[in-house]
């Protein structure tokens, strides 16, 4: 029997308000609005590239996989990332759908190198480091000139060097989507799957450029338009794609969270939280304190260094202070252990977080929990609450790796970021808004060229139901693997 070929193209980081806003200057997103569907595409808790995406590929929420890593982009080397491959390797969609014997082309794969043998061939490379671009099978691309660009993502612009960041994001960017249409020609596989890392990139470190309405927008300078031009550049990508499908073809580009301006403001949740007695400071009490000479000078230069535009040296200065990942959480001047609750840091500082309760120290923990969660949605700034959202991890998760997960789970207005500063005011600017001006939002896109009319409730269109849509339009049960739902009807 034959079925569709599907092309899936996931692009990190589209954000479709920005989309919705600049349609008119879309012609293939236009296109797919009016033939097909247009649509947003809910990510997972937390919104981050590193959980998202291996929710795409097994269809598992991050409770169920366990990853919650998110990408820290002012470390350096090694230490941004490191991730237990063997969470998905061999249980994501195209094994699976090869398994079934039908044939895919995987291309640049968020996190997944060293590639495997598959019903086709996998391209990638590693990710923040330099190392070889590996190919399952290398006949599925001989004759074809495999970009070097592919998984790596090693370069981190400066103010100076911005110009030179563009203009390779562009290039690095078409030369992967000349290699995968390439290989997509000379294979016709049953799938297609391809991820474009770039569009994330630019965001991160250029939208305060692009944004007037950011407060540390420069003025007028020569990349103001350059997030629009690459929408407007992966939008031409996708028409080339359009272009080469045969009838009968489904299309699919999915992102995996949305982007937007990132957080001004911070909340220092810890810093709340001791003057609340749940979480004790080493200091308290001393006349002297050098955890707490450690805390006030990283919380002065860092404030020094942005008020001052030399927040490119952040990251340089850091590599030379000891223990500086504890010292940027404050874990050098507070013990977990001893506090009753604190906050996680299993996010970066964005509006998504929790709250760890320290069970052994608390008398009766479903109160604390409500206590916390009644004192936390009274917080407010000129009279406006400051949380967007307050829940209990069970309410949103069960699976396996829950108790990965904070006690409680929120999520701030989006002016807002958790920090974890201590001896400080409860709420201040954002020092490292300037370095990574764009940060992650929870709907990203949904496009194909299905009708819409194929297409179930749009609250089904999300990041965990995609695993079982797609094996559904292959007919092949996801029941065994997921507990998500296909959003379109065969």
């Amino acid at each position: 029997m034959k079925y569709p070929r599907v092309i899936v193209l996931g692009i990190d980081g589209m954000d479709f308000d920005y989309v919705s806003n600049i349609l008119s200057d879309l012609s293939a997103v236009k296109k797919l609005s009016k033939t097909g569907l247009v649509a947003p595409f809910k990510s997972v808790f937390p919104p981050d590239s590193i959980p998202s995406w291996i929710t795409c590929y097994t269809g598992k929420d991050p409770s169920e996989h366990g990853i919650l890593e998110s990408v820290n982009y002012l470390a350096k080397g090694d230490d941004r990332l490191k991730v237990d491959r063997s969470a998905f390797q061999g249980r994501t969609f195209w094994d699976i759908i090869g398994r079934s014997g039908r044939t895919a082309s995987v291309i640049n794969p968020f996190m997944a190198y060293p590639v495997w043998p598959v019903n086709g061939v996998m391209v990638n490379g590693p990710v923040f480091i330099d190392g070889n671009i590996q190919i399952s099978d290398p006949s599925w691309t001989d004759g074809i000139e495999v970009p070097q660009s592919l998984g790596g993502i090693v370069d981190f612009p400066t103010k100076d060097s911005l110009g030179e960041f563009i203009e390779k994001i562009f290039s690095d960017t078409a030369e992967q989507a000349e290699f995968g249409l390439a290989v997509f020609k000379k294979n016709r596989p049953d799938l297609y799957f391809q991820t474009f890392l770039t569009m994330d990139r630019i965001q991160h470190f250029l939208w305060r450029y692009c944004d007037e309405n950011d407060p540390t927008y420069p003025g007028p300078n020569p990349h103001k338009m350059s997030i629009k031009k690459f929408y407007i550049f992966m939008d031409e990508i996708i028409a080339k794609f359009m272009e080469v499908l045969d009838p009968g073809d489904q299309l699919i580009v999915i992102s995996d969270h949305g982007h937007g301006m990132r957080c001004t403001q911070c909340f220092n949740l810890n810093e709340f939280l001791r003057r609340q007695g749940y979480v004790r400071s080493v200091a308290e009490g001393k006349i002297f304190s050098k955890e707490l000479l450690i805390e006030k000078l990283k919380n002065g230069v860092l404030n020094f260094m942005n008020e001052h535009n030399l927040e490119d040296y952040i990251s340089e200065i850091a590599k030379f202070i000891p223990n500086a990942k504890k010292i940027k959480k404050g874990k050098h001047i507070t013990r977990n252990s001893a506090n009753k609750a604190y906050a996680s840091d299993f996010t970066g500082t964005n509006p998504f977080g929790g709250v760890c309760i320290n069970r052994e120290l608390v008398d009766d923990y479903d109160q604390t929990r409500t206590d916390l969660m009644d004192l936390l949605a009274s917080v407010k700034v000129n009279s406006e609450p400051v949380f967007e959202w307050l829940r209990k991890r069970e309410e949103m998760f069960s699976g396996e790796y829950l108790d990965r997960f904070p006690d409680i789970l929120f999520c701030l207005k989006s002016q807002y970021g958790v920090n974890w500063n201590l001896h400080t005011k409860e709420f201040t600017i954002n020092p490292t808004h300037k370095k990574i001006s764009g940060g992650h939002k929870e709907n990203g896109v949904f496009f194909t060229n299905i009708p819409a009319e194929k297409t179930n409730d749009l609250d089904d269109i999300k990041m965990t139901n995609f695993f079982s849509t797609i094996l559904e339009l292959f007919e092949i049960d996801g029941k065994k693997w997921s507990r998500g739902k296909s959003f379109i009807q065969k």
